[in-house]
């Protein structure tokens, strides 16, 4: 099976689809999708840099995959601490 640049951004697209109407249709956990929309970001720039005329090394993309999504979990994570911090227990 091959992969191809528009299969690449059509998931990217999907996956940033749902994290958005993750995002509008809960307001109150809005965080809770910043994970998924890192994610779709990070599926499309795999594929521009897998499919770019410039890219050496396959390896690149995925490396970058794997960094935007753990950016958009560390944020997550940060983002429902601090919201989290300001309630009486």
């Amino acid at each position: 099976m091959t992969l191809t640049f528009a299969a690449a951004l059509v998931v990217g697209a999907l996956l940033v689809s749902c994290g958005a109407f993750t995002a509008a249709w809960r307001r109150e956990r809005a965080l809770a999708a910043l994970p998924m929309l890192a994610a779709g970001a990070a599926v499309c720039m795999a594929g521009v840099s897998r499919f770019s005329a410039g890219g050496a090394e396959p390896e690149t993309g995925q490396e970058l995959a794997v960094l935007v999504s753990v950016l958009g979990l560390a944020s997550a994570i940060l983002g429902a601490a601090w919201v989290g911090r300001g309630t009486a227990r």
